[in-house]
């Protein structure tokens, strides 16, 4: 089962974080599927990750591109068909049921200023915590981002129900 990793954008917007993120998985050496939902305009969101920073090269295409086994990263408003290492989930797009069990790692990225993200990305923290699937918060500060460490129904503060053992 992969680990799920969640994005907790605060200050930085979605087209400078998501390069930055697409970067490291490129790193391991992954293939990436960014998935967004159905309205966002993928060709906008490829146009900012080709025109991202001279240090970085992140090759992408969308979907329906002839050659899309020739690119490391894909932009896709559904579930691809072949699968990826990696998938990037933004704009609220829809998990699907086999999601976690079929990628390497599946990363949520959601907008602090949207209070559906932000409610979205509650809701499938306490869903995929409860099943058990290791999940990983991300915050960010002063432009770097650090894990955290968030607990979930039962809190270890309750000694009825804590994980955690009793002192």
């Amino acid at each position: 089962m992969s680990e799920v990793f969640f994005y907790h954008l605060t200050q930085t917007p979605l087209e400078v974080a998501l390069p930055k993120i697409l970067e490291r998985a490129l790193s391991a050496n992954w293939l990436i599927e960014v998935r967004a939902n159905v309205n966002t305009n993928l060709e906008d969101m490829s146009n900012s990750i080709w025109k991202g920073s001279e240090e970085s090269f992140l090759p992408n295409c969308l979907e329906n591109h002839q050659d899309v086994q020739d690119y490391p990263i894909v932009l896709s408003n559904s579930p691809l068909k072949k699968l990826r290492d990696c998938l990037i989930v933004v704009d609220q797009a829809e998990l699907q049921e086999n999601d976690v069990e079929s990628h390497k790692r599946v990363c949520l990225i959601f907008d602090a200023k949207n209070e559906a993200q932000l409610s979205n990305a509650r809701k499938s923290w306490k869903s995929l915590s409860e099943a058990g699937v290791n999940t990983v918060y991300w915050a960010e500060s002063q432009g770097k981002w650090y894990s955290c460490l968030l607990y979930t129904s039962p809190s270890p503060r309750d000694k009825r129900q804590s994980r955690m053992p009793s002192s």
